[in-house]
C-alpha cells in the first residue's frame, strides 16, 4: 500500500513539474570547474572554434577509463570543432568561453555523453 501510494506520489510529482516546466523535463547541466586560467585571455572559444584538447577521463569512483596523455607526446590530444556534435555534447556545453591554456574539470552527466550504459554515439 505505501510503495502504491509513494509510486503515485513521485509519478504525481513528475507530471506536475512537466506542467510547470511547459511540458519538458529540464536538460542535464555540465558542471564546470576552472583549474587553471592563464593570466591574460585575448579571445575565449566559441562554437565553430578548432580545439585541441589533452583529456582524462573518470569513472564516478575515480577509476580512470582514458587518458589522452597515456599516448606517446601529443599524438593522443583530440582536435575537433566546437559545437557541431564531433564530440559528447558534454564537452560542446564545457568547453565554451574557455582561454587558451586554460584547465578546467567537466562533471558531465550520462545524458551528455554515452548514455547510462556507457555505450552508444556521442549524440
Amino acid at each position: 500500500m505505501l510503495l502504491t501510494v509513494l509510486s503515485w506520489f513521485c509519478s504525481s510529482l513528475l507530471l506536475l513539474l512537466q506542467a510547470a516546466s511547459g511540458g519538458k523535463l529540464p536538460e542535464a547541466e555540465v558542471k564546470v570547474e576552472v583549474m587553471h586560467r592563464p593570466f591574460l585571455c585575448h579571445r575565449k572559444s566559441k562554437y565553430g572554434d578548432m580545439l585541441l584538447v589533452h583529456h582524462d577521463g573518470y569513472f564516478e569512483n575515480g577509476t580512470v577509463f582514458h587518458s589522452s596523455r597515456d599516448q606517446a607526446g601529443d599524438s593522443g590530444a583530440v582536435w575537433f570543432t566546437l559545437g557541431i556534435k564531433e564530440v559528447i555534447k558534454g564537452w560542446d556545453k564545457g568547453l565554451q568561453g574557455m582561454c587558451s591554456g586554460e584547465k578546467r574539470k567537466l562533471v558531465i552527466p550520462p545524458a551528455l555523453a554515452y548514455g547510462k550504459e556507457g555505450k552508444g554515439l556521442p549524440h
